[in-house]
């Protein structure tokens, strides 16, 4: 039997050395909606109206490393703001000039904690 997987429902993300946490739950709804609509038909369409691979398209909703520009993109494609699916975080920023992207566990268990905390360096 194929071992099912669970998508983050949050990624921790850096901006421009700012932390924030992004709602990924709302960015997929936002999409099924721009789908309903008929703006979209499907994950490629959204990266071809955007002007990136559909790989990439499925990064950022994956919670995976995506550069500010492209997720603005995304965004205002999705018919969103920024304020409306990111808050900022308050921990201690990256050093500047970095960005990532860490999904954040549904549950957090202890193991994953310190692989955040290691960044993932295991």
């Amino acid at each position: 039997m194929a071992r099912m997987t669970t998508r983050p429902r949050q990624a921790r993300v850096h901006y421009k050395g700012l932390p924030y946490v992004l709602d990924l739950v709302r960015c997929r709804r936002a999409l099924v909606e721009r789908q309903v609509e008929g703006d979209l038909d499907s994950m490629g369409s959204l990266a071809v109206a955007v002007g990136i691979s559909r790989s990439t398209a499925s990064r950022f909703f994956a919670g995976r490393p995506t550069s500010l520009t492209v997720t603005l993109r995304i965004l205002e494609a999705l018919h969103l703001k920024f304020e409306e699916v990111a808050r900022l975080e308050d921990h201690d920023p990256e050093p500047a000039g970095t960005s990532s992207m860490v999904p954040m566990p549904n549950r957090p268990t202890r193991e994953l904690s310190l692989r955040l905390d290691r960044g993932f360096a295991q």
